[in-house]
C-alpha cells in the first residue's frame, strides 16, 4: 500500500493499510506463515503423530502427544492453504473423529473399527492435501517468443515510490533483455487493474499481474476483490496471450482472497507464481524500507525472480 501518496478519497483505506503493513511485512515469523511454508511441517508432524497413535503410550506421554497434535494442526491452519471450504470441513470432521477415537488411553473395543477407518482416512487426507499444495509450490517457467514484451499491472511494489530506487520491472528488463511495459501505479487496488487492463493492446501478449495487496491490507471484501479480479481477467483474456499472476501471501482470515485467485486462475488459464516467492522477497534481509515497499536490494530480488519465470529471456 502506498502510504505516502494515497489521495484523500482513499484516506480511511490507506490508514488501515498502513497500519496493516506491519502485519505481513515486518515479523519474519508472520511472513513464514503467510508464505504457506508451515503447512508442510505441520502435515509431516501430524502424519507422524497419526502413526504414533497406533502404539500404546505411557500416561506421561499422552499429554505431550495431544499437545503436538494441536501444534501440528495449528501449523497447517496458519499456512492458510486456500482449499475450497468443503474440503476444509471434511478434513475437520475426519480429524476430530480420529482424535476422539485414537486417544492413546482408550481401550474400548467399540472404537477400534472407527479408529482404524479414521486413521486411514486422515492419513490419506494429509498426504492428499500436502501433495496438492506441493503441486502449487513450484516456480512456473514461461516460454514465450523472443519478440514478446511483458506488460506489468501492479501497485507500489511494482511502480516504486520514486527516488533513487528503480522499480523491479526496470531491473528485470536489464537482467533478462526482454522489454517491459510498466503500467503499475502506487496505491492501486484490483479495481484499478481494470483501467490498466484497458491500456493493454492486441500487440501485448505477455501480461504479469501484481495486484491485490492493497485490497487485502485495506479491508476490501473478498467478494469485491474476486469480482474485480474476474473483470480484469475477462478484459485481458485472449487467444495466444499468456497471463501470469502473483499469489498473495495470506493469513487465516485472508483465505478467501487466495481461493478467489486460484479459482479464477484455473478458470481463465492464468499462470500463478506461488505466494511463497513474493513472501520470500518481502521477508528477505534489507528487502523493504517499511516492511512492504522494496529497497534497491528487494527490487533486485524481485527482478531476478521474474527473470527466472521468464527463463527463456534470461541472458547467460
Amino acid at each position: 500500500m502506498d502510504c505516502v501518496r494515497a489521495d484523500a478519497s482513499s484516506a480511511p483505506r490507506a490508514k488501515r493499510a498502513c497500519q496493516s503493513d506491519t502485519i505481513l511485512g515486518v515479523n519474519p515469523l508472520i511472513m513464514y506463515f503467510a508464505s504457506g511454508e508451515s503447512f508442510y511441517l505441520g502435515a509431516a508432524l501430524l502424519l507422524m503423530l497419526v502413526i504414533i497413535s497406533n502404539f500404546s503410550l505411557l500416561d506421561s506421554a499422552t499429554l505431550i502427544w495431544r499437545t503436538f497434535v494441536w501444534v501440528a494442526l495449528a501449523l497447517m491452519i496458519m499456512a492458510s492453504p486456500p482449499f475450497p471450504w468443503i474440503l476444509d470441513f471434511i478434513f475437520g470432521v475426519v480429524f476430530l473423529t480420529w482424535l476422539i477415537s485414537s486417544y492413546p488411553k482408550s481401550k474400548r473395543k467399540r472404537l477400534s473399527r472407527l479408529r482404524t477407518i479414521s486413521t486411514c482416512a486422515l492419513s490419506l487426507a494429509i498426504v492428499g492435501f500436502a501433495t496438492a499444495e506441493l503441486c502449487s509450490r513450484r516456480l512456473p517457467i514461461v516460454y514465450a517468443n523472443s519478440s514478446d514484451h511483458v506488460v506489468v499491472l501492479g501497485d507500489s511494489i511494482s511502480a516504486g515510490l520514486g527516488g533513487p530506487v528503480r522499480p523491479w520491472p526496470e531491473l528485470t528488463e536489464q537482467m533478462s533483455g526482454i522489454q517491459v511495459k510498466n503500467l503499475s501505479k502506487a496505491g492501486a487496488t484490483m479495481k484499478d487493474g481494470l483501467a490498466m487492463a484497458n491500456q493493454v493492446g492486441p500487440q501485448d501478449r505477455l501480461i504479469l499481474i501484481e495486484l491485490g495487496g492493497n485490497d487485502l491490507l485495506g479491508g476490501e471484501s473478498a467478494d469485491s476483490f474476486a469480482r474485480s479480479l474476474e473483470s480484469v481477467l475477462q478484459r485481458l483474456i485472449e487467444s495466444g496471450r499468456t497471463l501470469i499472476m502473483f499469489e498473495l501471501p495470506l493469513l487465516p482470515q485472508m483465505i478467501p482472497y487466495g481461493q478467489a485467485q486460484r479459482q479464477l486462475a484455473k478458470k481463465y488459464g492464468v499462470v500463478l507464481i506461488p505466494k511463497r516467492f513474493l513472501a520470500g522477497v518481502l521477508a528477505g534481509a534489507d528487502a523493504t524500507s517499511d516492511g512492504l515497499h522494496l529497497t534497491e536490494i528487494g527490487a533486485r530480488r524481485m527482478a531476478f525472480l521474474v527473470a527466472r519465470v521468464l527463463s527463456s529471456h534470461v541472458q547467460s
